[in-house]
């Protein structure tokens, strides 16, 4: 874990996205096993579901809003719990009454 939060702690250092990315890969993998959760559960705090997700674990590259959740949550600036509560109100009733009101 220490070493994960290493990884995002070093923010941008000059790497090639390559390389980033397959360690970004593999360590992410590495947690998740760790945590003994499925890629379903996993990605899911994320907004990215199971089958997006295991591309991601298998190189496709991660767009930058999951990028920033992953380096936020691995640094453990958010929680589980402030993903959680994220989540509800992006689908509360009240917030799609807000969204469609500004379309």
């Amino acid at each position: 874990m220490e070493l994960l939060e290493n990884h995002w702690q070093a923010g941008i250092q000059e790497r090639s996205p390559e390389v980033s990315s397959a360690v970004d890969r593999v360590l992410i993998i590495a947690y998740r096993k760790k945590k003994k959760e499925s890629q379903r559960r996993f990605w899911a705090r994320f907004g990215v579901t199971q089958s997006r997700g295991s591309r991601f674990e298998s190189g496709a590259e991660i767009p930058a809003p999951v990028s920033i959740l992953l380096g936020l949550y691995f640094t453990k600036t958010i929680s589980d719990g402030d993903l959680g509560r994220a989540e509800r109100v992006l689908y509360s009733q009240e917030s799609r009454s807000l969204i469609s009101l500004g379309q």
